[in-house]
């Protein structure tokens, strides 16, 4: 019986205290999001990649969204190229399905330490049939927009 409640009170005392802080220092509690640049004159992708970045921290909840002045982490970045590839060839050279794929460079800046958490490119794609719409070009941005928001999220929490 003794057994039994040492190894429950182990269990107990060992899921006590969990951090999805990641590597991240433990004084940053707070992030900004910049308005990202846009070299890819796509009509909105720039607020829709910010609004997305910051609506996934706000969702994950590990660090608090606050407006630049009082923040811990500020991510800026540039929404460098947008690109419409095959991605399905079928008999006789026709083109089934397009890759879209939407290339972001992303910094997250420590503004206590002002060196930076990380400074990359992120890159992702979406799909679309050959015979698609504008919506459907529209909808594989957009699904390359979420992977990469989530890879951003990913990175800064990970701070690696």
């Amino acid at each position: 019986m003794k057994k039994i409640a040492f190894v429950i009170l182990i269990i107990l005392t060992s899921c006590g205290y969990y951090s999805f802080k990641g590597s991240l220092p433990p004084d940053v509690h707070t992030i900004a999001v910049t308005l990202f640049n846009d070299r890819t004159s796509y009509p909105g992708i720039r607020e829709i990649l910010t609004n997305s970045v910051v609506d996934v921290f706000i969702f994950d909840n590990t660090l608090r969204v606050v407006d630049e002045s009082r923040a811990d982490l500020v991510i800026s970045g540039t929404i460098n190229s947008i690109r419409q590839s095959a991605a399905n060839v079928e008999q006789g050279e026709v083109v089934s399905e397009y890759k879209i794929t939407v290339s972001v460079k992303v910094k997250c800046e420590n503004i206590k330490t002002s060196k930076a958490l990380f400074d990359k490119s992120f890159s992702n794609y979406g799909t679309m049939e050959a015979s698609g719409t504008a919506d459907a070009y529209k909808e594989a941005i957009l699904v390359a927009l979420e992977q990469i928001t989530d890879d951003i999220l990913n990175s800064t929490l990970a701070a690696w």
